[in-house]
């Protein structure tokens, strides 16, 4: 067997004035692109031969420039055989956003299908975030996503689609997935999988999964909030082998379990305005706490840029603080202009995003060098300043401290720090495993954790929460 690979990624967040360009992606090509993904081993144990095409990766963040957007999706398509192949792996985001296209994901599969005709199946693996159009479910044979949130099963989804795909190969299958939605829209930071009421979808998902005969892939997807379309939002995608109607049924199930348990939605740790976060953390018998600066994630696709967190904890006179980080181009290149040891004054906030506020510290510098990115390559420049009551890093270019080696990558101890503010909603997985207390707070931006402050104006309505009651 001869099967397609390639991967395309970025989750979207049309809120925010930032687009994403081709050099914010982390880029390999051909054979290379084997280093990046899990499937590969899978694949050559089960005999298939692997034509690989590109795997491009990016920070969320705004929308992806038409002109690079074209250029990656031609690269990954010109590098599909036009003939002898079997079937076709993808792992793609499904909240990708493009300038003037909308649905990266959609366009994509379209492209795809365009090339190679709808004899040849493709399965898909994607993000729990998932913001899915109807046209997907037509253009892909099987789709499959992560089932943890926070995510941690990367391998497991990748691995599953794999699997799905060479069922198809091997009976000869061309199932057609079936979706239903959920007019719900929580934000992601008040769903996770582990707990309720999602725990008890998710397990309904895998019961039908595991249950019903000739089931494929029982899926549900939370969405990303942030993206201002008509498919914004939760949907439940199953895949039957040979029966829409089955499919169809279990998908409505699951979405109407949904809605019905929408008002039972929490915030899972603290989440609180501003003022009262910066209270509650500087107040704390805890000996550190992690403060989520929710509007500005660059998680979620905000810009990183805005200093209102450090004005506030300045108001509030809160001492042995660490803010990571900002993101400010000028200001990280006048740090690299001065020495070790020097003592600055530093302007940052508001250079990607007009509605972030600016901040003026003193401080002396104590390290440069490049930190790790999200992804795990190099997100560039770094500078770290010691302010004495508080300390900062400033980076180049938008990045996101979500993992104890990103502050390693930079030489950063983050655990003397009595108050730790990231530019996240919940913590990644491995910062929760060492916080002792974590509070999210409802600050201004992009990544804004309340849809009624969003300013929606292209999504389904009705909606929960701004509409309630309408089914």
């Amino acid at each position: 067997m001869k099967i397609v690979i390639g991967s395309l990624q970025c989750e979207g967040n049309s809120l925010t004035p930032i687009y994403t360009k081709f050099e914010d992606f982390d880029y390999a090509v051909g054979e290379a692109m084997y280093e990046e993904i899990y499937v590969v081993d899978f694949f050559k144990e089960n005999g298939c031969e692997i034509v690989p095409t590109i795997y491009a990766h990016a920070l969320p963040g705004g929308a992806v420039v038409k002109e690079d957007f074209l250029r990656l999706a031609n690269e990954l398509v010109d590098a599909i055989p036009e003939y002898g192949i079997d079937g076709i792996w993808l792992y793609l985001h499904g909240a990708m956003y493009v300038e003037e296209i909308g649905s990266g994901d959609t366009y994509l599969l379209k492209m795809v299908r365009d090339k190679v005709g709808y004899d040849i199946p493709i399965s898909v693996a994607m993000d729990f975030h998932a913001d899915n159009t109807d046209e997907i479910v037509k253009l892909a044979n099987c789709i499959t996503g992560f089932r943890t949130a926070p995510h941690c099963d990367h391998k497991e989804t990748q691995i599953r689609a794999a699997q799905m795909l060479l069922t198809c190969i091997e009976r000869n299958i061309l199932p057609q997935p079936q979706m239903a939605r959920a007019n719900v829209v929580i934000c992601g930071d008040a769903v996770q999988t582990s707990l309720e009421p999602l725990k008890s979808i998710m397990e309904m998902a895998e019961k039908f999964e595991r249950e019903v005969p000739g089931m494929l892939s029982v899926q549900v997807f939370n969405g990303q909030p942030w993206i201002d379309e008509p498919y914004m939002g939760p949907s439940i995608v199953v895949t039957h082998a040979t029966d829409v109607e089955v499919a169809k049924q279990y998908a409505d199930i699951l979405a109407d379990k949904f809605y019905k348990v929408r008002h039972d939605f929490k915030f899972l740790i603290e989440a609180v305005e501003p003022e009262e976060a910066i209270r509650r953390a500087m107040e704390a018998e805890e000996s550190q706490v992690f403060l989520s600066d929710s509007g500005d994630n660059t998680t979620a696709g905000a810009a990183g840029d805005n200093a209102y967190m450090i004005n506030r904890l300045q108001e509030a006179g809160a001492t042995n603080v660490l803010i990571a980080g900002i993101a400010d181009e000028a200001a990280c290149e006048k740090c690299y202009q001065a020495n070790i040891g020097d003592e600055l004054t530093i302007q940052v906030g508001g250079s990607l995003d007009k509605n972030s506020e600016t901040a003026t510290f003193t401080g002396k510098l104590i390290h440069r060098g490049d930190i790790v990115s999200y992804t795990g390559g190099n997100a560039g420049p770094s500078a770290t300043l010691d302010c004495g009551d508080m300390t900062v890093v400033v980076t180049k270019n938008r990045a996101a401290m979500c993992r104890p080696d990103i502050f390693e990558s930079i030489d950063l101890d983050y655990s003397p720090f009595k108050i730790v503010v990231v530019k996240l909603g919940y913590l990644f997985p491995e910062l929760a495993a060492k916080a002792e207390r974590a509070i999210l707070a409802f600050t201004p931006g992009s990544s804004t954790e309340r849809l009624e402050d969003m300013n929606m104006k292209k999504i389904r309505r009705p909606m929960f929460p701004l509409d309630d009651d309408f089914k």
